[in-house]
């Protein structure tokens, strides 16, 4: 389990500041970020990295280089702000 992973989980489980304290001054690597989406599913990882701070820039270029399937639905997911 990565960092980014341990981070979700802890904001899913409610503990939203500590997760917000602990990417304040990170950013996942897009692998972390693919990872993530396996386990926890796109809409929720991508709702998760936008409240944590994350630029629309680094999820995108995650899903191109890494997971191309589900690229035009985080592209929805953003533009649209379904998050």
């Amino acid at each position: 389990m990565n960092k980014l992973q341990e981070t979700i989980e802890t904001y899913i489980n409610g503990n939203i500041t500590i997760a917000k304290n602990e990417y304040r001054y990170k950013t996942p690597t897009p692998l972390q970020i693919v990872d993530c989406s396996n386990i926890f599913g796109v809409r929720t990882t991508v709702k998760i990295l936008k409240s944590l701070g994350i630029i629309d820039l680094i999820i995108i270029n995650a899903f191109y280089d890494y997971k191309q399937e589900d690229l035009s639905e985080v592209k929805q997911i953003l533009l649209n702000n379904f998050y």
